[in-house]
Protein backbone atom coordinates (compact mmCIF):
# COMPACT_ATOMS: atom_id res chain seq x y z
CA UNK A 1 0.00 0.00 0.00
CA UNK A 2 2.86 2.38 0.81
CA UNK A 3 4.31 1.62 -2.62
CA UNK A 4 1.07 2.65 -4.28
CA UNK A 5 0.93 5.88 -2.30
CA UNK A 6 4.51 6.66 -3.30
CA UNK A 7 3.73 6.10 -6.98
CA UNK A 8 0.73 8.43 -6.74
CA UNK A 9 2.83 11.13 -5.09
CA UNK A 10 5.47 10.75 -7.81
CA UNK A 11 2.84 11.26 -10.52
CA UNK A 12 1.51 14.35 -8.78
CA UNK A 13 4.93 15.97 -8.37
CA UNK A 14 6.13 15.27 -11.91
CA UNK A 15 4.55 17.62 -14.46
CA UNK A 16 5.33 15.44 -17.46
CA UNK A 17 3.97 12.27 -15.89
CA UNK A 18 0.93 14.13 -14.61
CA UNK A 19 0.17 15.04 -18.25
CA UNK A 20 0.09 11.35 -19.12
CA UNK A 21 -1.31 9.81 -15.96
CA UNK A 22 -3.48 6.84 -17.00
CA UNK A 23 -6.23 7.53 -14.53
CA UNK A 24 -6.44 11.16 -13.42
CA UNK A 25 -9.87 10.56 -11.96
CA UNK A 26 -8.30 8.40 -9.26
CA UNK A 27 -6.56 11.45 -7.80
CA UNK A 28 -8.80 13.70 -5.68
CA UNK A 29 -9.72 16.98 -7.36
CA UNK A 30 -7.67 15.99 -10.42
CA UNK A 31 -10.42 17.24 -12.73
CA UNK A 32 -10.15 20.71 -11.25
CA UNK A 33 -6.34 20.77 -11.45
CA UNK A 34 -5.95 19.28 -14.90
CA UNK A 35 -6.68 21.30 -17.99
CA UNK A 36 -6.94 19.93 -21.48
CA UNK A 37 -9.21 19.23 -24.41
CA UNK A 38 -12.69 17.78 -24.24
CA UNK A 39 -13.89 14.97 -26.50
CA UNK A 40 -15.35 17.48 -28.96
CA UNK A 41 -12.16 19.54 -28.99
CA UNK A 42 -10.07 16.41 -29.55
CA UNK A 43 -12.27 15.49 -32.53
CA UNK A 44 -11.76 18.99 -33.95
CA UNK A 45 -7.99 18.60 -33.53
CA UNK A 46 -7.87 15.20 -35.25
CA UNK A 47 -10.15 16.28 -38.09
CA UNK A 48 -8.23 19.51 -38.62
CA UNK A 49 -4.90 17.66 -38.62
CA UNK A 50 -6.25 15.06 -41.06
CA UNK A 51 -8.33 17.08 -43.52
CA UNK A 52 -6.05 19.23 -45.58
CA UNK A 53 -4.55 19.58 -49.03
CA UNK A 54 -5.42 15.95 -49.73
CA UNK A 55 -9.06 16.99 -49.96
CA UNK A 56 -8.36 18.89 -53.19
CA UNK A 57 -6.49 15.91 -54.68
CA UNK A 58 -9.17 13.28 -54.07
CA UNK A 59 -11.19 13.81 -57.29
CA UNK A 60 -8.08 13.15 -59.37
CA UNK A 61 -7.23 10.19 -57.13
CA UNK A 62 -10.68 8.72 -57.86
CA UNK A 63 -9.96 9.18 -61.56
CA UNK A 64 -6.52 7.56 -61.43
CA UNK A 65 -7.82 4.70 -59.29
CA UNK A 66 -10.16 3.69 -62.10
CA UNK A 67 -13.55 4.64 -60.73
CA UNK A 68 -15.88 5.07 -57.79
CA UNK A 69 -16.29 1.52 -56.50
CA UNK A 70 -12.60 0.71 -56.31
CA UNK A 71 -11.75 4.08 -54.75
CA UNK A 72 -14.37 3.83 -52.02
CA UNK A 73 -13.65 0.16 -51.28
CA UNK A 74 -9.89 0.66 -50.99
CA UNK A 75 -10.49 3.71 -48.82
CA UNK A 76 -12.84 1.78 -46.50
CA UNK A 77 -10.42 -1.11 -46.05
CA UNK A 78 -7.55 1.27 -45.38
CA UNK A 79 -9.70 3.23 -42.92
CA UNK A 80 -10.14 0.17 -40.67
CA UNK A 81 -6.39 -0.20 -40.26
CA UNK A 82 -5.82 3.56 -40.02
CA UNK A 83 -8.27 3.86 -37.11
CA UNK A 84 -6.86 0.74 -35.43
CA UNK A 85 -3.31 2.06 -35.53
CA UNK A 86 -4.42 5.38 -34.00
CA UNK A 87 -5.79 3.44 -31.03
CA UNK A 88 -2.63 1.29 -30.89
CA UNK A 89 -0.45 4.39 -30.59
CA UNK A 90 -2.60 5.78 -27.78
CA UNK A 91 -2.55 2.45 -25.93
CA UNK A 92 1.24 2.13 -26.28
CA UNK A 93 1.68 5.66 -24.96
CA UNK A 94 -0.36 4.63 -21.91
CA UNK A 95 1.85 1.57 -21.39
CA UNK A 96 5.04 3.66 -21.55
CA UNK A 97 3.46 6.71 -19.85
CA UNK A 98 4.73 9.09 -22.52
CA UNK A 99 3.47 12.20 -24.36
CA UNK A 100 5.31 11.89 -27.69
CA UNK A 101 6.01 9.18 -30.23
CA UNK A 102 9.79 9.49 -29.90
CA UNK A 103 9.64 9.06 -26.12
CA UNK A 104 7.43 6.01 -26.55
CA UNK A 105 10.01 4.46 -28.89
CA UNK A 106 12.78 5.25 -26.42
CA UNK A 107 10.87 3.32 -23.73
CA UNK A 108 10.35 0.31 -26.01
CA UNK A 109 13.63 0.14 -27.92
CA UNK A 110 16.13 2.42 -26.17
CA UNK A 111 17.57 5.87 -26.82
CA UNK A 112 18.90 5.04 -30.29
CA UNK A 113 15.38 4.47 -31.53
CA UNK A 114 14.43 7.91 -30.17
CA UNK A 115 16.93 9.48 -32.57
CA UNK A 116 15.56 7.59 -35.59
CA UNK A 117 11.90 8.26 -34.75
CA UNK A 118 12.49 11.92 -33.90
CA UNK A 119 14.45 12.43 -37.13
CA UNK A 120 11.58 10.97 -39.19
CA UNK A 121 9.11 13.24 -37.40
CA UNK A 122 11.25 16.33 -37.98
CA UNK A 123 11.72 15.59 -41.71
CA UNK A 124 8.06 14.80 -42.31
CA UNK A 125 6.78 17.73 -40.22
CA UNK A 126 9.04 20.21 -41.98
CA UNK A 127 7.94 18.88 -45.38
CA UNK A 128 4.29 19.26 -44.38
CA UNK A 129 4.89 22.82 -43.16
CA UNK A 130 6.48 23.67 -46.50
CA UNK A 131 3.43 22.23 -48.23
CA UNK A 132 1.05 24.36 -46.16
CA UNK A 133 2.95 27.58 -46.93
CA UNK A 134 3.15 26.82 -50.64
CA UNK A 135 -0.57 26.08 -50.78
CA UNK A 136 -1.28 29.38 -49.00
CA UNK A 137 0.84 31.22 -51.56
CA UNK A 138 -0.95 29.39 -54.38
CA UNK A 139 -4.37 30.49 -53.15
CA UNK A 140 -3.46 34.17 -52.94
CA UNK A 141 -1.74 33.99 -56.34
CA UNK A 142 -4.95 32.57 -57.80
CA UNK A 143 -7.08 35.36 -56.32
CA UNK A 144 -4.75 38.18 -57.39
CA UNK A 145 -4.36 36.75 -60.90
CA UNK A 146 -8.15 36.50 -61.24
CA UNK A 147 -9.09 39.98 -60.02
CA UNK A 148 -5.99 42.02 -60.90
CA UNK A 149 -4.38 40.23 -63.84
CA UNK A 150 -1.18 38.31 -64.44
CA UNK A 151 0.96 41.41 -64.01
CA UNK A 152 0.08 41.53 -60.29
CA UNK A 153 3.44 39.99 -59.43
CA UNK A 154 5.27 43.09 -60.64
CA UNK A 155 3.68 45.13 -57.83
CA UNK A 156 5.72 44.54 -54.69
CA UNK A 157 2.83 44.52 -52.21
CA UNK A 158 0.96 41.92 -54.28
CA UNK A 159 3.95 39.68 -54.96
CA UNK A 160 3.90 36.10 -53.68
CA UNK A 161 6.84 36.79 -51.36
CA UNK A 162 5.23 39.79 -49.66
CA UNK A 163 1.69 38.41 -49.40
CA UNK A 164 2.78 34.98 -48.10
CA UNK A 165 5.19 36.48 -45.58
CA UNK A 166 2.71 39.00 -44.18
CA UNK A 167 -0.34 36.73 -43.97
CA UNK A 168 1.55 33.78 -42.50
CA UNK A 169 3.34 35.97 -39.97
CA UNK A 170 0.01 37.45 -38.87
CA UNK A 171 -2.10 34.30 -38.74
CA UNK A 172 0.31 31.37 -38.28
CA UNK A 173 3.26 32.55 -36.21
CA UNK A 174 1.27 33.67 -33.13
CA UNK A 175 -0.28 30.16 -32.90
CA UNK A 176 3.08 28.39 -32.98
CA UNK A 177 4.44 29.35 -29.56
CA UNK A 178 1.94 27.51 -27.34
CA UNK A 179 3.27 24.73 -25.14
CA UNK A 180 0.28 22.41 -25.63
CA UNK A 181 -2.21 21.50 -28.32
CA UNK A 182 -5.29 22.21 -26.21
CA UNK A 183 -5.23 25.94 -27.10
CA UNK A 184 -5.16 25.08 -30.81
CA UNK A 185 -8.50 23.28 -30.57
CA UNK A 186 -10.28 26.64 -31.00
CA UNK A 187 -8.39 27.38 -34.20
CA UNK A 188 -9.06 23.80 -35.34
CA UNK A 189 -12.81 24.36 -35.09
CA UNK A 190 -12.43 27.30 -37.51
CA UNK A 191 -10.43 25.08 -39.86
CA UNK A 192 -13.16 22.45 -39.82
CA UNK A 193 -15.81 25.04 -40.67
CA UNK A 194 -13.81 26.31 -43.65
CA UNK A 195 -13.49 22.76 -44.98
CA UNK A 196 -17.28 22.33 -44.76
CA UNK A 197 -17.67 25.35 -47.02
CA UNK A 198 -15.20 23.95 -49.56
CA UNK A 199 -17.08 20.62 -49.63
CA UNK A 200 -20.39 22.42 -50.14
CA UNK A 201 -18.78 24.50 -52.91
CA UNK A 202 -17.64 21.42 -54.85
CA UNK A 203 -21.11 19.84 -54.56
CA UNK A 204 -22.72 23.11 -55.65
CA UNK A 205 -20.40 23.33 -58.66
CA UNK A 206 -21.47 19.87 -59.78
CA UNK A 207 -25.18 20.69 -59.70
CA UNK A 208 -24.73 24.08 -61.43
CA UNK A 209 -22.32 22.80 -64.06
CA UNK A 210 -23.65 23.52 -67.57
CA UNK A 211 -20.79 21.92 -69.52
CA UNK A 212 -21.03 18.17 -69.33
CA UNK A 213 -17.77 16.17 -69.38
CA UNK A 214 -16.80 14.37 -72.59
CA UNK A 215 -15.97 11.16 -70.73
CA UNK A 216 -18.24 10.30 -67.82
CA UNK A 217 -16.70 8.99 -64.63
CA UNK A 218 -15.82 5.30 -64.44
CA UNK A 219 -17.31 2.89 -61.92
CA UNK A 220 -14.82 0.00 -62.12
CA UNK A 221 -11.07 0.03 -62.86
CA UNK A 222 -9.63 -1.62 -65.95
CA UNK A 223 -7.18 -3.68 -63.86
CA UNK A 224 -6.20 -4.39 -60.25
CA UNK A 225 -3.06 -2.26 -60.37
CA UNK A 226 -5.09 0.78 -61.32
CA UNK A 227 -7.06 0.50 -58.06
CA UNK A 228 -3.80 0.85 -56.09
CA UNK A 229 -3.25 4.35 -57.50
CA UNK A 230 -5.34 5.81 -54.69
CA UNK A 231 -3.09 4.42 -51.93
CA UNK A 232 -0.53 7.28 -51.95
CA UNK A 233 -3.23 9.94 -51.63
CA UNK A 234 -4.91 7.97 -48.82
CA UNK A 235 -1.67 7.99 -46.84
CA UNK A 236 -1.19 11.68 -47.61
CA UNK A 237 -4.79 12.56 -46.75
CA UNK A 238 -5.34 10.50 -43.58
CA UNK A 239 -2.03 11.24 -41.89
CA UNK A 240 -2.74 12.24 -38.28
CA UNK A 241 -0.77 9.50 -36.51
CA UNK A 242 2.26 11.68 -35.91
CA UNK A 243 0.09 14.03 -33.85
CA UNK A 244 -2.07 11.32 -32.22
CA UNK A 245 -0.05 10.83 -29.04
CA UNK A 246 0.33 14.57 -28.25
CA UNK A 247 -3.41 14.99 -28.85
CA UNK A 248 -4.16 12.06 -26.55
CA UNK A 249 -1.80 13.44 -23.91
CA UNK A 250 -3.62 16.78 -23.91
CA UNK A 251 -7.07 15.33 -23.30
CA UNK A 252 -8.66 16.56 -20.09
CA UNK A 253 -9.85 13.04 -19.34
CA UNK A 254 -7.12 10.85 -20.74
CA UNK A 255 -8.96 7.63 -21.31
CA UNK A 256 -8.35 5.09 -24.08
CA UNK A 257 -12.06 4.42 -24.63
CA UNK A 258 -12.79 8.12 -25.06
CA UNK A 259 -9.87 8.57 -27.43
CA UNK A 260 -11.05 5.54 -29.41
CA UNK A 261 -14.44 7.23 -29.75
CA UNK A 262 -12.72 10.44 -30.91
CA UNK A 263 -10.64 8.52 -33.46
CA UNK A 264 -13.63 6.63 -34.89
CA UNK A 265 -15.84 9.73 -35.17
CA UNK A 266 -12.99 11.75 -36.69
CA UNK A 267 -12.17 9.12 -39.31
CA UNK A 268 -15.86 8.79 -40.26
CA UNK A 269 -16.05 12.56 -40.74
CA UNK A 270 -12.88 12.55 -42.85
CA UNK A 271 -14.05 9.58 -44.92
CA UNK A 272 -17.37 11.31 -45.61
CA UNK A 273 -15.67 14.56 -46.59
CA UNK A 274 -13.10 12.90 -48.87
CA UNK A 275 -15.70 10.67 -50.53
CA UNK A 276 -18.16 13.50 -51.21
CA UNK A 277 -15.43 15.68 -52.71
CA UNK A 278 -14.02 12.76 -54.69
CA UNK A 279 -17.37 11.72 -56.16
CA UNK A 280 -18.74 15.16 -57.05
CA UNK A 281 -15.39 16.54 -58.21
CA UNK A 282 -14.82 13.49 -60.41
CA UNK A 283 -18.34 13.68 -61.83
CA UNK A 284 -17.92 17.37 -62.65
CA UNK A 285 -14.87 16.97 -64.90
CA UNK A 286 -15.13 13.35 -66.05
CA UNK A 287 -12.54 10.63 -66.62
CA UNK A 288 -9.09 11.86 -67.58
CA UNK A 289 -9.94 15.54 -67.15
CA UNK A 290 -9.75 16.02 -63.38
CA UNK A 291 -7.13 18.60 -62.25
CA UNK A 292 -4.73 17.67 -59.46
CA UNK A 293 -6.16 20.55 -57.40
CA UNK A 294 -9.93 20.52 -57.88
CA UNK A 295 -10.28 24.28 -57.29
CA UNK A 296 -7.93 24.95 -60.21
CA UNK A 297 -10.49 23.41 -62.54
CA UNK A 298 -13.08 26.12 -61.88
CA UNK A 299 -12.38 29.04 -64.20
CA UNK A 300 -15.30 31.32 -63.28
CA UNK A 301 -14.83 34.59 -61.47
CA UNK A 302 -17.29 34.41 -58.61
CA UNK A 303 -17.43 35.37 -54.96
CA UNK A 304 -18.33 31.87 -53.79
CA UNK A 305 -15.28 30.40 -55.53
CA UNK A 306 -13.05 33.16 -54.17
CA UNK A 307 -14.28 32.43 -50.65
CA UNK A 308 -13.48 28.75 -51.14
CA UNK A 309 -9.92 29.59 -52.19
CA UNK A 310 -9.51 31.91 -49.19
CA UNK A 311 -10.90 29.24 -46.85
CA UNK A 312 -8.29 26.74 -48.08
CA UNK A 313 -5.64 29.26 -47.04
CA UNK A 314 -7.31 29.71 -43.63
CA UNK A 315 -7.44 25.93 -43.20
CA UNK A 316 -3.69 25.75 -43.69
CA UNK A 317 -3.24 28.64 -41.24
CA UNK A 318 -4.82 26.45 -38.54
CA UNK A 319 -3.06 23.18 -39.44
CA UNK A 320 0.52 24.47 -39.68
CA UNK A 321 0.89 25.07 -35.88
CA UNK A 322 -0.28 21.51 -35.06
CA UNK A 323 2.36 19.93 -37.28
CA UNK A 324 5.02 22.38 -36.12
CA UNK A 325 4.25 21.42 -32.52
CA UNK A 326 5.15 17.76 -33.19
CA UNK A 327 8.20 18.61 -35.25
CA UNK A 328 9.44 21.09 -32.65
CA UNK A 329 9.17 18.58 -29.81
CA UNK A 330 11.01 15.98 -31.88
CA UNK A 331 13.76 18.47 -32.73
CA UNK A 332 14.11 19.47 -29.08
CA UNK A 333 14.52 15.79 -28.23
CA UNK A 334 17.21 15.40 -30.90
CA UNK A 335 19.11 18.42 -29.60
CA UNK A 336 18.70 17.41 -25.97
CA UNK A 337 16.90 20.66 -25.10
CA UNK A 338 14.25 21.05 -22.42
CA UNK A 339 10.83 21.23 -24.08
CA UNK A 340 9.45 23.06 -21.01
CA UNK A 341 11.91 25.93 -21.45
CA UNK A 342 10.22 28.97 -23.02
CA UNK A 343 13.57 30.19 -24.34
CA UNK A 344 14.32 26.99 -26.27
CA UNK A 345 10.73 26.68 -27.47
CA UNK A 346 10.61 30.23 -28.87
CA UNK A 347 14.05 29.90 -30.47
CA UNK A 348 13.28 26.61 -32.26
CA UNK A 349 9.85 27.89 -33.33
CA UNK A 350 11.28 31.04 -34.92
CA UNK A 351 14.08 29.16 -36.71
CA UNK A 352 11.59 26.53 -37.97
CA UNK A 353 9.08 29.11 -39.18
CA UNK A 354 11.61 31.41 -40.88
CA UNK A 355 13.41 28.56 -42.62
CA UNK A 356 10.17 26.99 -43.90
CA UNK A 357 8.91 30.39 -45.08
CA UNK A 358 12.13 31.20 -46.96
CA UNK A 359 12.18 27.82 -48.73
CA UNK A 360 8.46 28.01 -49.56
CA UNK A 361 8.88 31.45 -51.11
CA UNK A 362 12.11 30.79 -53.01
CA UNK A 363 11.33 27.22 -54.14
CA UNK A 364 7.58 27.11 -54.94
CA UNK A 365 7.72 23.67 -56.60
CA UNK A 366 8.80 20.94 -54.19
CA UNK A 367 6.20 18.39 -55.28
CA UNK A 368 8.77 15.60 -55.95
CA UNK A 369 10.13 15.95 -52.42
CA UNK A 370 6.66 15.93 -50.88
CA UNK A 371 5.77 12.83 -52.89
CA UNK A 372 8.81 10.99 -51.55
CA UNK A 373 7.94 12.08 -48.01
CA UNK A 374 4.67 10.23 -48.53
CA UNK A 375 6.59 7.03 -47.81
CA UNK A 376 7.18 8.36 -44.29
CA UNK A 377 3.45 8.87 -43.82
CA UNK A 378 2.93 5.14 -44.42
CA UNK A 379 5.59 4.45 -41.79
CA UNK A 380 3.79 6.62 -39.22
CA UNK A 381 0.44 5.03 -40.08
CA UNK A 382 1.42 1.36 -40.13
CA UNK A 383 5.08 0.48 -39.52
CA UNK A 384 5.64 2.43 -36.30
CA UNK A 385 2.35 1.34 -34.65
CA UNK A 386 3.03 -2.24 -35.75
CA UNK A 387 6.46 -2.53 -34.15
CA UNK A 388 5.22 -0.77 -31.01
CA UNK A 389 2.32 -3.23 -30.69
CA UNK A 390 4.77 -6.10 -31.24
CA UNK A 391 7.09 -4.95 -28.45
CA UNK A 392 4.34 -4.06 -25.98
CA UNK A 393 2.75 -7.49 -26.43
CA UNK A 394 6.07 -9.27 -25.87
CA UNK A 395 6.78 -7.22 -22.75
CA UNK A 396 3.41 -8.21 -21.34
CA UNK A 397 3.57 -11.91 -22.33
CA UNK A 398 7.02 -12.90 -23.59
CA UNK A 399 6.06 -16.58 -23.92
CA UNK A 400 2.77 -15.80 -25.70
CA UNK A 401 0.71 -18.06 -23.45
CA UNK A 402 -2.56 -16.31 -24.30
CA UNK A 403 -4.28 -16.69 -27.66
CA UNK A 404 -5.15 -13.01 -27.52
CA UNK A 405 -1.47 -12.07 -27.41
CA UNK A 406 -0.68 -14.43 -30.29
CA UNK A 407 -3.34 -12.70 -32.38
CA UNK A 408 -1.90 -9.31 -31.43
CA UNK A 409 1.57 -10.42 -32.53
CA UNK A 410 0.15 -11.66 -35.83
CA UNK A 411 -1.73 -8.38 -36.33
CA UNK A 412 1.42 -6.38 -35.48
CA UNK A 413 3.43 -8.28 -38.09
CA UNK A 414 0.63 -7.89 -40.64
CA UNK A 415 0.27 -4.11 -40.34
CA UNK A 416 4.05 -3.66 -40.31
CA UNK A 417 4.29 -5.66 -43.55
CA UNK A 418 1.33 -3.70 -44.94
CA UNK A 419 3.11 -0.45 -44.15
CA UNK A 420 6.27 -1.66 -45.87
CA UNK A 421 4.25 -2.61 -48.96
CA UNK A 422 2.46 0.75 -49.05
CA UNK A 423 5.76 2.61 -48.61
CA UNK A 424 7.09 0.69 -51.60
CA UNK A 425 4.03 1.62 -53.67
CA UNK A 426 4.39 5.29 -52.75
CA UNK A 427 8.12 5.32 -53.55
CA UNK A 428 7.37 3.74 -56.92
CA UNK A 429 4.69 6.36 -57.66
CA UNK A 430 7.03 9.16 -56.58
CA UNK A 431 9.82 7.84 -58.80
CA UNK A 432 7.49 7.64 -61.78
CA UNK A 433 6.27 11.18 -61.06
CA UNK A 434 9.83 12.47 -61.48
CA UNK A 435 9.66 11.44 -65.12
CA UNK A 436 6.31 13.12 -65.80
CA UNK A 437 6.57 15.92 -68.33
CA UNK A 438 5.88 19.44 -67.01
CA UNK A 439 2.51 19.66 -68.78
CA UNK A 440 1.20 16.81 -66.62
CA UNK A 441 0.22 17.16 -63.01
CA UNK A 442 1.45 15.37 -59.93
CA UNK A 443 -0.61 12.85 -57.99
CA UNK A 444 -0.26 14.48 -54.61
CA UNK A 445 0.24 18.16 -55.35
CA UNK A 446 -0.89 20.70 -57.89
CA UNK A 447 2.10 23.01 -57.60
CA UNK A 448 3.51 22.43 -61.09
CA UNK A 449 0.24 23.23 -62.84
CA UNK A 450 -0.43 26.37 -60.83
CA UNK A 451 3.14 27.59 -61.20
CA UNK A 452 2.90 27.38 -64.99
CA UNK A 453 -0.41 29.23 -65.13
CA UNK A 454 0.83 32.27 -63.21
CA UNK A 455 3.64 34.72 -63.88
CA UNK A 456 5.37 33.73 -60.65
Amino acid sequence: MNCLIGDTERLITNDMLLCTAPSPSSIPNAENARSGTSILSTIFLIVNATLGAGLLNFPQAFDRAGGLVSSINVQLVALIFITATLVILANCSDITNTCTMQDMFANFYGQRSLFLCALCIVIYSFGCCLTFLIIIGDQFDRILATYYGLDYCYTWYMSRTFVTTVTCSLFILPLCFFKGLDVLSYASSIGCITILYVIALIVYKYFTNTVYPINSMKIWPDNEYEALQIIPIICFAYQSHMTAIPMYACMKERNLKKFTLCAIVSMIICFTAYTVVGVFGYATFGAGKVPSDILQGYADKSIILTLGIIFIAIKNFTTYPIVLYCGRDALLSLLGMDSNSIKFRVFITLIWYILSLVIAVLVPDISPVINFLGALSAAFMFIFPGICLFQSTLLKDSELHLNKDRLLIFFAIFITALGAFISGVILTEATEDLNIKPNKSSLVTGFRQLKENLCT
